[in-house]
């Protein structure tokens, strides 16, 4: 027991070291943004193996097989920004049904035109630092756990997010309970209800709007600005509480379809989302050594 309870105070600790909690320059250190924005398909350590890898014909490249090396950081900085997009191959047979994923996201975004934003914004930063290397990127545990942690519970589990109120998520992650340590240091109140709000986001349709809408409507739903000099006309669309004002749920439902049907997975580029100094971010924290 003693040695379990050690190694989970240093898995917390990394996280600590990791991020500074409910700082604005959490959000856009290298690291929090490598995770936020590509460790999803790259993996947590940019070896091509995170959690969307194995939905792709082609896994995504190994960036630490030389790829950093062979340019200096302002050419990969631009090419993050400004580069053309690269097709990815989906694998016809790992797809899920296109109606149930729709569906998922058109859940997803009724939650979102509900949510704080600059409260869930803060609380991702939190969640990216102290509970990804447990819960994964979504909420489902990585099949990769730290020595000593037990598998912990699918936070994007609906029925579980049903059955938990928001007061048991913020004693939780203030106090922990049976299964789950307490964070150290203990998060503030302010802290622990930002986190509870990007928690409360987690499902399938969180997965699936980031991986495939997100990059153009942006991660909180109300759309991205072209860069300057981009061309590519970006969606106008908001996803707020106006937009599902009188809005049939089979047209939506049909919408979401046609988009998911017409839509080739790409590697998004993200000049309408990041700017340079947090890409140089991403960049030099892959440049150090894993």
């Amino acid at each position: 027991m003693r040695v379990r309870w050690k190694v989970l105070r240093v898995v917390v600790a990394m996280g600590v070291m990791a991020a500074s909690a409910g700082t604005r320059a959490e959000s856009h250190s290298g690291r929090v943004a490598y995770l936020r924005y590509c460790a999803n398909c790259h993996g947590p350590e940019g070896r091509g193996d995170g959690p969307d890898a194995a939905t792709l014909a082609q896994p995504p490249r190994d960036l630490r097989a030389g790829v950093l090396q062979r340019y200096s950081v302002e050419e990969l900085v631009d090419r993050v920004l400004r580069g053309q997009p690269l097709p990815l191959a989906s694998d016809p047979e790992r797809r899920a049904a296109l109606e149930k994923q729709g569906g998922e996201i058109l859940e997803h975004l009724r939650r979102l035109a509900r949510a704080q934003w600059p409260q869930v914004e803060r609380g991702w930063a939190l969640y990216l630092g102290r509970c990804v290397e447990c819960h994964g990127f979504y909420g489902e545990p990585p099949a990769k756990l730290p020595a000593g942690v037990r598998p912990p519970r699918d936070l994007s589990d609906r029925s579980w997010q049903r059955a938990v109120s928001d007061a048991d998520l913020l004693l939780a992650v203030r106090h922990g309970r049976a299964g789950m340590p307490a964070l150290v240091p203990q998060l503030r109140e302010e802290e622990a209800r930002a986190l509870v709000a990007f928690v409360r986001l987690l499902s399938p349709g969180f997965r699936a709007y980031q991986a495939k809408c997100a990059s153009c409507h942006g991660d909180d739903g109300r759309g991205v600005r072209a860069a300057p000099g981009e061309v590519t006309k970006l969606p106008q669309v908001r996803f707020d509480r106006g937009y599902f004002r009188g809005r049939p749920e089979a047209r939506m439902r049909e919408q979401i379809l046609h988009m998911l049907q017409e839509k080739e997975p790409v590697m998004p580029h993200f000049g309408a989302i990041l700017d340079r100094r947090t890409v140089q971010g991403i960049i030099e924290y892959l440049k150090q050594e894993p």
